[in-house]
């Protein structure tokens, strides 16, 4: 019996390059952004994230790419702060990458939990009441 072709659109991971695992870890290690290897292998977002999902190494080479490239702008301020003492070293811009590009390890922000010990607060309705002067009593005040 013959076999029959498979239907339906080829996979994007059949459509990657030879070595597109160790493009993704290259791209990190020169801390370049995410795009680079993205353009490199030809594909979009959506190609992206639906790699991320459904395929464990596409998966693993980009949380590598993501250690690397941190390590690689880490390693950017520590030599100039070891050579220079940071003079001349926009430390803000640094500041600003790291949180934009590492934001769940690098954040100025505080969490602060409003909730009691893990619990939810009871929330309870406030009634709020209005009084309202009629027109003629408040002119009848004034005379």
């Amino acid at each position: 019996m013959e076999e029959q072709p498979k239907r339906g659109r080829p996979r994007i991971e059949s459509k990657l390059p030879d070595g597109w695992q160790d493009i993704i870890i290259q791209s990190g290690k020169e801390g370049k952004h995410i795009t680079d290897f993205l353009i490199i292998l030809g594909i979009s977002w959506d190609a992206h994230w639906a790699l991320m999902d459904r395929n464990k190494n596409y998966y693993r080479a980009v949380k590598d790419y993501e250690k690397y490239c941190e390590q690689y702008w880490f390693e950017q301020m520590r030599v100039q702060m070891e050579e220079t003492g940071g003079t001349g070293y926009n430390s803000r811009l640094w500041s600003l990458i790291m949180r934009n590009k590492f934001g769940d390890r690098w954040s100025e922000a505080q969490k602060v939990d409003l909730t009691s010990k893990g619990e939810q607060i009871e929330t309870k309705a406030i009634q709020i009441e209005i009084i309202k002067k009629s027109l003629n009593e408040d002119t009848d005040a004034q005379k």
